[in-house]
């Protein structure tokens, strides 16, 4: 299987990161594993699309922690590759990061639709992607599902959402990522909601959000593959994401804490609930953050958690989603034409 993992930057790709752990997973399973810049790829007036792309210089490459070193080498080999060669084209970059204001054009959605339609396996799908970028993807699910919210630019609209929620709130970016920006407003609160209301919407538009309380005993970060949360053995690839002290994020780059947690009958229907549309949109690969019996998230892009997830359970995640990928590319070549999403559901 030759695989092409498109991200922000490979020169910045970590070890701790999930696709590197993805990478890694597909080498040691002798496939051919190359990383293309998302800033790297070229078409002309044909149909071939063209990408500089790189592999870890050789090596004994025991870890994934070699791996990356090896992949960040200066004189790591670099070539310009057809991407229609590869069996796989595996969307990994971050659209968020470091995108101007104002900026609407993801090469990796426009130049992976266009290698969707000559025939390669893109994953995440592109179209997918598109349609699940935002966080208003959430409101496509039933409202039991998810917190109350309104998604605006309008200041009034804020205020008054907040006087009919009577309770704590949640204001953040419609398209932030990682914790940026987001602010906690107690029940009742009138000080800096102009300050908070305005940061946010320098960013854009603005999501409100019913704070859920039971965040305050952590997040779960569970990983769908194919809309069935992954499963390896006995452990379910979830973690619960606990808070630092004095601040209402859960994200551990911000200091969060990781622990192992269980998997409830509430939350394996939750999942089920979303599966049917997340196999319907091509989203193969999917980080879902759940408070409660509430989802707060869907990440499609470029969801994390294996490092996390292997550490506490001792488990190989990063294999198992490469043996499903194997599976996958072994069916394209038996079914040449295009297969129906729900072909590709797992039991």
């Amino acid at each position: 299987m030759r695989i092409c993992f498109v991200v922000n930057s490979a020169r910045t790709q970590k070890a701790t990161y999930t696709t590197l752990h993805l990478a890694f997973s597909a080498y040691r399973r002798g496939h051919d594993v190359a990383f293309a810049s998302v800033d790297a790829f070229s078409q002309g007036e044909g149909s071939d699309i063209v990408a500089e792309v790189v592999r870890p210089k050789a090596g004994r490459l025991r870890d994934t922690a070699a791996y990356t070193k090896a992949l960040r080498a200066a004189d790591a080999p670099r070539e310009d590759a057809r991407l229609v060669d590869f069996d796989v084209i595996f969307l990994r970059n971050n659209p968020n990061a470091g995108a101007q204001e104002g900026d609407r054009f993801n090469p990796a959605l426009d130049f992976g639709r266009r290698l969707k339609q000559l025939g390669v396996l893109v994953v995440n799908d592109p179209d997918g992607l598109s349609r699940a970028g935002s966080k208003m993807y959430l409101a496509g699910f039933p409202v039991e599902l998810r917190p109350k919210t309104v998604i605006t630019r309008s200041v009034e609209r804020v205020r008054a959402f907040l006087r009919e929620l009577d309770g704590p709130a949640i204001i953040k970016p419609l398209a932030g990522f990682g914790g940026q920006n987001v602010f906690y407003v107690a029940r009742g609160q009138s000080a800096n909601v102009q300050q908070m209301i305005s940061t946010v919407r320098r960013a854009g538009y603005v999501i409100v959000q019913e704070y859920l309380p039971a965040a305050a005993k952590g997040d779960k970060r569970v990983l769908l593959l194919g809309g069935v949360p992954l499963r390896v053995g006995a452990a379910v690839a979830a973690y619960k994401r606990m808070r630092p002290k004095d601040d209402i994020r859960n994200n551990i780059h911000v200091g969060g804490s990781r622990r192992p947690t269980d998997f409830s009958e509430a939350e394996s229907r939750i999942c089920d609930l979303l599966r049917p549309r997340l196999v319907a949109d091509g989203l193969y690969f999917v980080g879902v953050d759940l408070v409660g019996d509430k989802i707060l998230e869907i990440n499609v892009f470029a969801p994390g958690g294996i490092a996390n997830i292997n550490a506490l359970y001792e488990v190989d995640l990063g294999t198992a989603i490469i043996r499903d990928l194997e599976r996958k590319v072994e069916l394209r070549s038996v079914y040449p034409e295009p297969i129906p999403p729900h072909v590709f559901m797992r039991a």
